[in-house]
């Protein structure tokens, strides 16, 4: 099944939300065109995920397990951002916050934005990928500049301007693994195509497929967040609305990654080794640890807070992609777990800076008392991405240093180290936010806060998080993970 009916769902909904003129008419096409697109493209990644289906690859499409997982998660993190930005956005303009003309750009740009990245990781010709990876750039960043602030108008330019560059060097790289293979005698379009250059890498030269690879890594490490090309992303996330943030963070920083590992497979098998491709893997992965360990110290803002917490995770993931076949699982289960807990974080900020309307930690008092569901769900999900079990985190760094201490044990213990300063400071950020001042009297709440749409969502991924918790690491979820990185991410010898 191709992914031609998600595309046209998802044009529609874009479509819909420029067309329409009432904003009740724009938010329910936007749910239901946007329901049909997700459900659209779980019909074409769920049955090659669990291997109901054969994994089929064309001209331009291309459906494995590590795309399907990726389809999927693309899939339902936007789905869930939908629900959440009709309550969020919803609420800013009944608040007239935004205008009408600010909601319909708002609700087209998410649509497009959500496909740009369906389309990045279901493309097997590579320029068609950068494209669409450059197009999540141009569409998400006018949702950055939204409310036309002038911190949110510097973060878009800041957004734009680095991720552009950045992907603008990945571009030479892709042009220079075309050129690789052009010289070991491949030809039409078959230079750009990603599963030719997969059969071919050990024809390509070993000097140009290096080049190539650090273009790449360099650029699209860029919209990765990994330090220093992160600069960009502490601003961007706390200027978007909640719901972008949760898909920047949730999803969006994990699409570049899947740029990075399929031209990092190829590289690999034109070097016939992972061991050059590790070094950079290593560095960059360890110095993206410990940097936000340092910047999370002195957060006074909990957007920003969760946006380093971002970098961190990349981090992780990026260092265990430099160890062992075993820690490229630990990597594919942690972009699972970050997933669906950053994204989930971020609608519970969204929560948040409705009932108090800032941002900043410190202005924020008796959470508890007055947000109760929220407080509540928040505080889980920062427990989650501390890696507490029986959070999936907890499972997958767990795996990770399993490889990490044997193979690297100093740069362990300074990552463990970093990580633990990192938890301090989340737990110590968001407990100050749960209880009034000292020299405030506990206040009588009288308009006691609902179960809300955001709600449901945020308990609907704290569900799946410990649920796949106990799936992942049984029998059967270890090669089910083993059959998605297996030939995609690590070399099977």
């Amino acid at each position: 099944m191709t992914p031609l009916i998600t595309i046209v769902l998802i044009l529609a909904a874009s479509g819909l939300a420029i067309f329409f003129k009432q904003a009740k008419q724009v938010l329910l096409s936007t749910k239901l065109f946007a329901g049909l697109g997700c459900l659209a493209a779980f019909a074409v990644s769920l049955p090659a995920l669990f291997g109901y289906s054969e994994q089929w690859n064309n001209s331009f499409w291309l459906l494995d397990g590590f795309s399907a997982l990726m389809v999927t998660l693309v899939a339902f993190v936007y789905l869930m951002a939908t629900i959440v930005s009709v309550r969020y956005m919803g609420h800013e303009y009944k608040e007239k916050i935004i205008s009408l003309a600010d909601l319909k750009l708002y609700f087209a740009l998410l649509h497009l934005f959500a496909l740009c990245m369906l389309l990045t990781v279901l493309a097997n010709n590579s320029l068609l990928l950068w494209m669409a990876l450059e197009g999540t750039t141009l569409s998400s960043t006018f949702l950055v500049g939204l409310y036309r602030k002038k911190t949110s108008a510097e973060a878009a330019w800041k957004y734009i301007i680095i991720c552009s560059t950045g992907i603008s060097l990945g571009l030479l790289g892709i042009l220079l693994f075309g050129y690789g293979s052009s010289l070991a005698g491949i030809e039409g379009e078959e230079i750009f195509r990603l599963t030719s250059l997969f059969q071919n890498a050990h024809l390509i030269s070993p000097e140009i497929a290096k080049w190539a690879f650090v273009f790449i890594f360099v650029g699209f490490g860029a919209k990765l967040g990994l330090v220093p090309m992160h600069i960009w992303l502490a601003d961007a996330h706390s200027n978007a609305p909640s719901p972008i943030s949760g898909l920047f963070s949730g999803i969006l920083l994990n699409i570049a990654l899947y740029g990075i590992i399929r031209f990092r497979f190829i590289a690999d098998l034109a070097l016939g080794s992972s061991a050059w491709s590790s070094r950079l893997f290593l560095f960059f992965g360890f110095v993206s640890i410990l940097v936000p360990a340092l910047m999370m110290l002195v957060q006074k803002n909990y957007k920003r807070m969760l946006a380093y917490s971002s970098v961190e995770h990349m981090g992780i993931i990026t260092f265990a992609l430099a160890l062992s076949p075993l820690s490229a699982l630990g990597a594919v289960i942690h972009m699972i777990g970050h997933t669906l807990t950053k994204s989930m974080l971020f609608f519970g900020a969204g929560e948040i800076l409705t009932g108090y309307g800032t941002t900043q930690t410190e202005k924020i008092k008796n959470l508890l008392q007055k947000m109760p569901y929220t407080a509540v769900l928040f505080l889980l999900g920062i427990l989650a991405i501390i890696a507490l079990p029986p959070s999936l985190l907890f499972v997958s760094e767990y795996t990770i240093f399993t490889s990490a201490f044997a193979l690297h044990p100093v740069l362990s213990l300074f990552i463990l180290l970093a990580l633990s300063v990192i938890a301090y400071a989340m737990l110590w950020s968001t407990i100050t936010m749960f209880f009034p001042a000292e020299e405030e009297a506990v206040q009588i709440i009288k308009k006691k806060e609902k179960f809300n749409a955001t709600h449901w969502v945020m308990s609907l991924q704290l569900v799946l998080l410990v649920g796949l918790t106990f799936f992942l690491t049984s029998d059967k979820g270890l090669i089910f993970i083993d059959s998605i990185a297996k030939n995609t991410i690590y070399i099977s010898k």
